[in-house]
């Protein structure tokens, strides 16, 4: 089982910024207003009291199960540490991590409590620390499946005519969204390394497959290691049945007053 170094509070900030740019890449750097990956190394490690390389290697620690464009450190097994964070931040959207981001930048002692804290929670999910490391496991066997379906849509029957439009960034509860006209089916991706196996989805997902009923599609992709097969089930709340399991994560609330 690989472990963690104990971390500082100014580590434990910075672990969180690296995550916001592994998982948004360039677009979350000009977010930042940074221009390049060097300024914002430069200047969250500045803001943060710790080295730019430091921001760096954290950033490709988590790319192999955030990034779409660098490979990272794939060969080493994800750190408790690492595994958290993605666990309690994956659904959060772009405009949300960016300020949360933007406040630990300022050194606030109250944003570090709260958005710090799933770093430290390495004995709540002991799947995450296995040895065959299941967490990461399942990530790539995720992003695999997602490449599949993306290669067998255009063949298939059910969304023929339709555009495919990717939204998996956008933290909607959904990865695809397959569009005519004025209508569209929304496309959720699961993949299993197997022909049988179990899936999750958040809590997210399944409550807009329960708004969107028929017009939501889970795209089940089994055997992804081997020879993969892909079999669509429209409004799986009323097909598939599944069992609640709570874990810790941060929630983003917007406030307005008036």
């Amino acid at each position: 089982m690989m472990t963690d170094s104990p971390m500082d509070e100014s580590h434990q900030r910075t672990l969180i910024a690296a995550y916001f740019l592994s998982r948004f890449d360039r677009k979350g750097v000009k977010a930042l207003g940074y221009e390049s990956f060097s300024e914002a190394f430069e200047k969250i490690g500045e803001a943060m009291g710790v080295k730019p390389a430091t921001v760096k290697h954290m950033r490709d620690s988590f790319d192999p199960y955030c990034s779409q464009v660098r490979v990272g450190w794939y060969q080493r097994k994800i750190l408790p540490s690492r595994a958290n964070v993605i666990q309690a931040y994956s659904e959060t959207s772009e405009a949300g991590m960016l300020e949360i981001v933007r406040e630990l930048l300022t050194g606030s002692q109250a944003a570090t409590e709260i958005y710090t804290a799933p770093i430290l929670r390495v004995s709540s999910n002991i799947d995450l620390l296995e040895e065959d490391n299941a967490f990461a496991n399942r990530l790539r066997t995720g992003e695999k499946a997602e490449e599949y379906f993306i290669q067998r849509f255009p063949e298939l029957s059910m969304f023929q005519g339709r555009k495919l439009d990717d939204t998996r960034k956008l933290g909607i509860g959904f990865d695809f969204r397959a569009t005519l006209s004025d209508s569209y089916y929304a496309i959720e991706v699961k993949g299993l390394r197997e022909a049988t196996g179990s899936i999750s989805f958040t809590d997210k997902e399944w409550s807009v497959a329960h708004i969107l009923e028929d017009t939501f599609v889970l795209a089940l992709v089994r055997s992804v290691g081997s020879q993969p097969s892909l079999e669509l089930i429209p409004n799986p709340t009323r097909h598939i049945e599944v069992t609640m399991k709570t874990i810790e994560s941060v929630s983003v609330y917007w406030n307005a007053r008036f």
